[in-house]
């Protein structure tokens, strides 16, 4: 292990432990935002740090598999893990398995697509961020029903911040790489036509997905359909 495995391990936990101070600090103040959701795009600020983990055994060894571990026993009740603050959480609207799903994913990207580390994060950028705020905009704006009870409103947020958030991380990445931070092997050069294609098909992707997977299943759907054609293509 290396200094900047260190590093990075120190800001990933500090971006969790930010992500739910910050749903503990809003269920406090008794606003009506969604809480899990909180979690769930916050958690994946992440996906600006964990490049710079020099192999993907410490990232699962020392983040993604002990997270899932403590979310597993989140998920029942009758322990002190269940019965804490994460455990409330977990079981928030009924969404019991939501946020084991989305760190198992991270687990099959860091354990399966370590070489295609683009890839891989623009499938976590669709899984936090798009289907994140298609969840929160689809639930406070969305009138017109399309399917599952799914909004067009919130499909469209999901494309929408997929795109976004997708480009902003194809340049972040690209900017790394030409600082000899990231090896080209990893992350290869992407013109910005090829990017915006890239970002438009995991936005496509990502809001036809939500919107037809049931449930929390769409936290482990969504990023492995795009992570999967876009290492197809390229990435």
């Amino acid at each position: 292990m290396e200094t900047q495995d260190i590093i990075a391990l120190i800001l990933v936990y500090l971006i969790i432990g930010a992500a739910l101070g910050l749903s503990q600090f809003v269920q406090k103040k008794g606003w009506n935002w969604d809480v899990r959701k909180i979690v769930h795009i916050g958690v994946g600020a992440f996906i600006y740090v964990w490049w710079a983990f020099t192999a993907n055994w410490i990232m699962l060894v020392f983040f993604a598999i002990p997270f899932e571990v403590i979310l597993f026993f989140a998920m029942f009740p009758g322990n002190p893990v269940s019965d804490s603050k994460l455990g409330a959480i977990t079981s928030d609207m009924g969404h019991r398995y939501g946020l084991f799903l989305y760190v198992m994913t991270i687990i099959i990207m860091v354990a399966f697509f370590f070489d295609h580390w683009l890839a891989a994060t623009i499938a976590i950028v669709a899984m936090t961020r798009g289907d994140g705020f298609g969840s929160v905009i689809g639930k406070k704006y969305g009138k017109h029903k399309i399917i599952n009870g799914k909004s067009a409103e919130g499909s469209f947020a999901v494309f929408l911040a997929t795109f976004l958030v997708s480009l902003v991380i194809i340049a972040y990445y690209g900017w790394l790489v030409s600082q000899g931070m990231i090896p080209v092997s990893r992350v290869p050069y992407v013109t910005a036509v090829a990017a915006i294609g890239y970002a438009a098909l995991a936005g496509v992707i990502a809001s036809v997905a939500e919107a037809v997977v049931p449930g929390d299943l769409d936290n482990i759907a969504i990023p492995l359909c795009i992570a999967v054609v876009l290492v197809l293509l390229g990435l």
